[in-house]
């Protein structure tokens, strides 16, 4: 049962904002938000949107029940690696298997699987008009393939290829497709490819700088950001692009030395990064952009009463988790950052008989985070990467 504490009457305000951040939020930070009783700063804004909008489409505005459960994963070893919600289905994705559940009274809408051997290797962070992108690969290799899937019957609407990168850095999971309104922005191997979400068709194309190739993208209905990689010795490049036609909208860097251990798009509209770089001196901190390209504002991520969390669990552990979409635990409404944060007295080492001690965040385990979605039916669907030792997706209301 998930408990909900009574704020009263948020009325509709608090329903908009709580779903605006409902897509990203996760429920690591919604419990341990609760448990504090929202005295935890950074997450006190997020997790009165998520109470709000719970009491918005819930009558009783008290707690939540299960409504129904998929049935576990028969395969050993299976786990999801993303998930999605878009046209009246909870999508669940598997490296091997993707499998839509209808909010409505439960059951399987449709599977789809790459051809072949292939495996599932990213997600677009967005759906669109109905349709999600993912791409796919073989033998664990950079992604290679995009697929385009119709999220209301599992129909491959169309394939395109896309150019692996040269090298995946270690512990960092780029968002290569960025689906932005009715564009498809992919990666080519000097610099993005748009195409027609609802066809393929090339649309735009956007080049990199020379020595640099594409390392991530994430963008809104209408704006698209791009990251390219340009070597270990000098800075990765930041672009904004209008979604539709291509037009470069701003240009600046990444203040770091190479290509950071880090780095994910926060927002589209202001332009907002989260970077972390290895060295002990170097950035990490999320960036805000202005339109000219220019880092505005620059929030230490390590800050005066504890870490901001951009992602639950500890650095490296949550990549083993929905790993080609991995969850985050912060994100951005217009000029507000909204994210967990992880203080010194949060942290202690515990151990359990002959068991090897391990790190805590007081008791809560982190390092499993499931996907939490507000559903537009209203109530939540929780979505698991471990779909053997609990139900793969659960519905709440």
């Amino acid at each position: 049962m998930l408990w909900l504490l009574d704020l009263g009457d948020g009325g509709e305000g608090a329903y908009t904002f709580g779903g605006a951040l409902g897509l990203w939020i996760t429920w690591w930070p919604f419990l341990r938000a609760v448990r504090t009783h929202g005295l935890w700063a950074w997450t006190g804004g997020l997790v009165a949107a998520v109470l709000a909008a719970s009491a918005a489409v819930s009558s009783s505005g008290e707690f939540v029940r299960p409504v129904w459960s998929a049935p576990h994963d028969t395969q050993a070893g299976t786990s999801a690696v993303g998930s999605w919600h878009d046209h009246g289905v909870i999508v669940r994705v598997r490296a091997d298997r993707v499998t839509a559940f209808r909010v409505e009274g439960g059951g399987t809408a449709w599977t789809w699987s790459p051809p072949g051997r292939e495996t599932v290797c990213t997600l677009s962070r967005r759906t669109s008009a109905g349709i999600g992108v993912l791409g796919h690969t073989t033998g664990g290799a950079s992604c290679a393939a995009a697929a385009a899937l119709d999220l209301g019957n599992g129909r491959e609407i169309w394939r395109s290829s896309i150019t692996p990168r040269d090298r995946v850095l270690e512990g960092q999971v780029p968002d290569l497709i960025a689906v932005t309104g009715e564009t498809v922005l992919l990666p080519e191997a000097r610099g993005w490819r748009a195409v027609r979400l609802s066809d393929g068709r090339d649309r735009w194309r956007a080049a990199s700088a020379a020595g640099c190739s594409p390392f991530a993208a994430d963008g809104d209905d209408r704006t698209v950001v791009t990251v390219d990689d340009c070597g270990a010795r000098a800075v990765p490049a930041l672009a904004t692009y209008a979604g539709r036609d291509g037009r470069q909208l701003s240009r600046g860097e990444v203040p770091t030395v190479g290509t950071p251990r880090f780095l994910t798009v926060l927002s589209a509209a202001p332009p907002t990064l989260w970077v972390h770089e290895n060295d002990v001196r170097g950035t990490r901190a999320v960036l805000r952009y202005d339109e000219r390209g220019d880092v505005r504002t620059t929030l230490p991520t390590d800050g005066p009463t504890g870490e901001i969390r951009i992602l639950p669990g500890y650095p490296g552990a949550y990549l083993d988790v929905l790993k080609a979409r991995p969850v985050r635990s912060a994100a951005v409404v217009g000029d507000t950052l909204v994210a967990a944060e992880v203080r010194p007295g949060d942290r202690r080492w515990v151990s359990s008989g002959n068991k090897a001690a391990h790190q805590t965040t007081r008791d809560t385990h982190t390092g499993f985070p499931v996907d939490l979605w507000i559903l537009r039916s209203g109530g939540y669907a929780l979505v698991r990467a471990d779909g053997g030792r609990a139900a793969p997706v659960t519905i709440l209301r």
